[in-house]
């Protein structure tokens, strides 16, 4: 028996979607009966706000030792 792990998110609907290289590996068709184990993990959401692209930061102290 060929098993599969993955994480995935529910949608609005309550529903997972199984990624298309799981269900190729596995060989997924529609219909077929699949067993699940269900748990629940902890999400740690970062959000990484860059006004302005660290490497422009770079490229003006090479441009300044040029002159």
């Amino acid at each position: 028996m060929k098993t599969g792990t993955f994480i995935a998110a529910s949608d609005a609907e309550g529903r997972v979607s199984i990624p298309k290289e799981v269900r190729e590996r596995l060989n997924l068709v529609e219909g077929d009966k699949l067993e699940v184990l269900v748990k629940k993990i902890r999400s740690r959401r970062v959000e990484l706000k860059i006004d302005r692209n660290p490497l422009t930061r770079l490229l003006d102290l090479s441009e300044s030792r040029n002159v």
